[in-house]
């Protein structure tokens, strides 16, 4: 699956300062059957008013990059995004099938992103590094937010933290993913 880089932050755009590379991020957008582009174009958008946007929006179907990666992104809240080179939001969708297939290519993306920036794959772990849940994030006191995601969607398609931490750990062959633009 190739980067779609259609809704793009500008050079103007977001932050400008590099991440302390310690956690990547795992959000889901709690918008029922949002698309990616959607979400992408929506966080583009409103840059200037809202001043949130991750790095990588995924779905089933497709991935936008709307963040740099490596550079602070503001999905997550302080002190966290200053800690994070890439947030990732997963799609949330009712059909079970289409879930299941974005959600594997999150895991996939997660995978790739901690290991680009040596990060471990273990999740929401007391590690002072590894792959975090902004709702981890809130409850360690790394967020201002009070944000529950990515677990107010994951066990409605089947996946518990169990699995979640384990398919992070093996990833899912078969999908394809582009490491270049």
């Amino acid at each position: 699956m190739k980067r779609n880089f259609n809704y793009a932050l500008s050079d103007s755009e977001g932050s400008s300062q590099l991440a302390t590379p310690r956690f990547i991020i795992a959000h889901s957008t709690a918008t029922p059957n949002g698309e990616a582009g959607a979400i992408a174009r929506n966080m583009k958008n409103g840059i200037n008013t809202s001043q949130t946007y991750v790095h990588l929006v995924i779905d089933d179907k497709s991935i936008y990059q709307v963040g740099e990666l490596g550079y602070v992104a503001w999905g997550a809240g302080s002190p966290a995004n200053s800690l994070a080179p890439v947030q990732i939001e997963l799609c949330e969708f009712t059909d079970h099938k289409r879930a299941i297939k974005a959600y594997k290519h999150y895991v996939n993306w997660l995978r790739w992103s901690a290991k680009k920036y040596g990060i471990p794959l273990a999740l929401d772990t007391n590690s002072y590094r590894g792959i975090k849940t902004h709702s981890w994030l809130v409850q360690h006191g790394y967020s201002n937010t009070d944000h529950t995601d990515p677990w107010q969607y994951l066990p409605k398609i089947g996946i518990s933290k169990a699995k979640f931490a384990k398919d992070l750990t093996k990833g899912f062959s078969g999908l394809n993913i582009a490491l270049t633009k």
